[in-house]
């Protein structure tokens, strides 16, 4: 495989949230993601989707940013755009 093609395959298992000057990476592999994650993503918890997005490293950056609750809920909107999600609550299947 050439280079260019695991660059390619790797930016399709991940994706770059750039947001208040951080990036975060969260994986776009559906079957590696937890079913409390998965929860947190189909009932639209924001909390749930940032942190079980991020993981433990990603999610103390996050809460040393002392965000209000719309700052989290926006954030959690954009994880869930770059994960292929229309919106939270909304699976890529049913916004085709």
């Amino acid at each position: 495989m050439s280079e260019d093609a695991r660059k390619d395959e790797a930016q399709d298992k991940a994706a770059v949230v750039e947001w208040r000057g951080h990036e975060f990476e969260v994986s776009r592999e559906y079957g590696e993601w937890s079913v409390d994650f998965l929860e947190s993503l189909e009932e639209g918890k924001s909390v749930g989707i940032v942190r079980g997005a991020l993981g433990p490293s990603q999610w103390r950056t996050v809460k040393g940013m002392d965000l209000k609750v719309r700052e989290l809920n926006d954030l959690a909107e954009q994880i869930a755009a770059a994960m292929g999600f229309g919106s939270t609550g909304e699976s890529p299947a049913s916004s085709a």
